[in-house]
């Protein structure tokens, strides 16, 4: 069981795609605090948002709960959101690198432009906000590092403990450079007017309530393949590799960030599930035949723009800042995000 960090119940939040994944549970999470929580969603990726936001209004605290559609691309509909809310978390974003590829305008629009309306909304704020922003490990890029090729995985040769916080920001395509944005805004509105927050370079975050697609959450949605029968297409040969990050332990970041901001403020840290817990997809599948008994029907494609084929998150800061480490071993999240798909599958049938 991860401890849970309690914030006041007077204290008031705004979720800036809060009917998404990551949004989602974490407004989840302050309701059961007894915090005032403030959905702020455009609902632009369909019903798996409406999904999440009837999960939401189910919880006995949904009174404190109060929903407003809005893009982070308005910046005055943002800011009047945002008002007397002493905590703002950003997770709106567009969050496919492929879609970056095709449609790089959205992105920069949704993730440099959004992030940097948020920082305006916190800056223009009489409540003194503490900010924390969920950026990616997409900003490394492809990092430099030499690689070794083993049976069913990648793997670094030489770095042992994966890509550290020290290593250049460059990003591959549109995706990474449009969150790369982001975290040097952050450290720019922190510098020059003292604004409380903190970037988190998340790495392959997933659990129940992520409606996976192809192109983004792929965890999840391998989960949902495996659980409804469907087939899977692989990009490239399935031995890339990424360290795996259940919800609960993200969840626990953000409450240890809110408490240890002074620590924190005006930093990036790495947020991933790191060495320990480090899979390719062709073991997570083997993992989820294992459960359901069952074999998947792959087939395998070219590779995309910008797939690393290993990264995985050195998390030494994020503990040495605020105590925190992951917690939740990968297997045993898969598992649980399995049983979620399972236990509901005809709100996931109707999604995917």
């Amino acid at each position: 069981m991860l401890q849970r960090l309690v914030l006041t119940a007077a204290s008031k939040a705004i979720v800036t795609g809060g009917a998404g994944f990551v949004g989602s549970n974490y407004s989840r999470h302050l309701l059961q605090t007894g915090s005032k929580v403030v959905v702020y969603d455009d609902f632009s990726r369909g019903p798996g948002c409406l999904q999440n936001l009837e999960w939401l209004k189910s919880h006995p605290n949904s009174k404190n709960l109060s929903v407003i559609k809005g893009s982070v691309r308005d910046a005055d509909s943002l800011a009047t959101a945002a008002k007397g809310c002493n905590l703002i978390v950003h997770t709106a974003a567009q969050v496919s690198v492929p879609e970056s590829v095709s449609k790089p305008r959205l992105d920069f629009e949704s993730n440099a432009l959004g992030t940097f309306n948020v920082l305006e909304a916190a800056r223009r704020s009489d409540a003194d906000p503490t900010l924390l922003y969920t950026s990616s490990n997409k900003v490394y890029g492809i990092p430099d590092a030499p690689l070794q090729e083993k049976a069913l995985r990648y793997d670094f040769r030489g770095l042992p403990e994966g890509v550290d916080e020290t290593f250049p920001v460059k990003g591959e395509e549109p995706y990474g450079v449009s969150k790369a944005a982001g975290d040097l805004y952050l450290h720019a509105y922190s510098e020059q007017y003292a604004i409380k927050s903190v970037s988190f370079r998340c790495s392959c975050m997933f659990g129940p309530h992520q409606y996976g697609k192809e192109e983004q959450g792929w965890v999840a949605w391998f989960c949902i393949a495996a659980a409804l029968g469907k087939p899977l297409s692989i990009y490239g040969d399935g031995k890339q590799v990424r360290d795996l990050l259940y919800i609960d332990d993200v969840v626990h970041a953000f409450d240890l960030a809110t408490r240890n901001i002074d620590r924190v403020k005006g930093e990036a840290i790495n947020l991933g599930g790191g060495k320990e817990n480090v899979a390719s997809l062709l073991e997570t599948i083997a993992y989820l035949e294992s459960l359901t008994n069952r074999k998947m029907h792959l087939t395998f494609k070219e590779w995309r723009p910008g797939d690393n084929k290993c990264y995985y998150t050195n998390c030494a800061k994020a503990k040495e800042l605020m105590s925190w480490t992951p917690t939740l071993p990968w297997k045993e999240g898969v598992s649980k995000t399995l049983d979620w798909v399972k236990s509901n599958t005809r709100e996931v049938s109707a999604v995917i």
